[in-house]
């Protein structure tokens, strides 16, 4: 177990299966005849926040450690925006705001606010070489069915993504 593990206890956080939650099962389908079948990988591939749950995939602890301490990581940063909105106006900004799909400011927003995150756990790990290998799977999964193309606007992705590289090197030195 991951120290990080240990502590989401106390801080009142669980995992808990995706596949044995029928709301999940549920959200799978949905997002499937939402994406037109892109989206297909949701319950085996993604880790999904809501409220002080983090719902993991079944096969979750043959991930590899750094990869469960980032993810973990990115996603208590959602738990932290639940608690700061509450769960009803967290869920309707991030389903609904302004829209679904293909423009969806604050699902947009509450994940550039997680994967700065993932971007830290990068920069901490293997420095800028390792947080910018990750540039082309971040911007796709924003601009493509993962999230439901929540953002169109991918030269702008790119901006967010340089700036924010350069803050995390401004506070290494």
């Amino acid at each position: 177990m991951l120290p990080i593990e240990s502590m989401l206890s106390t801080r009142g956080v669980r995992l808990v299966a995706k596949a044995g939650c029928w709301h999940q099962r549920a959200i799978d389908r949905a997002l499937r005849l939402l994406s037109l079948g892109r989206m297909s990988r949701y319950l085996t591939s993604y880790v999904t926040t809501i409220g002080r749950t983090i719902y993991v995939p079944a096969d979750w602890e043959r991930w590899s450690l750094a990869a469960r301490e980032d993810i973990l990581r990115h996603e208590l940063v959602h738990v932290a925006q639940f608690d700061r909105l509450g769960p009803p106006l967290m869920a309707l900004l991030y389903l609904f705001v302004p829209l679904p799909v293909g423009l969806a400011y604050f699902r947009a927003r509450f994940e550039k606010e997680a994967y700065t995150e993932t971007l830290r756990c990068a920069f901490e790990r293997g420095g800028r070489a390792e947080a910018e290998a990750l540039r082309a799977s971040i911007l796709r999964s924003f601009t493509g069915p993962d999230y439901l193309w929540m953002w169109p606007y991918p030269e702008a992705l790119d901006r967010w993504f340089t700036s924010t590289l350069d803050q995390l090197a401004e506070t290494r030195v």
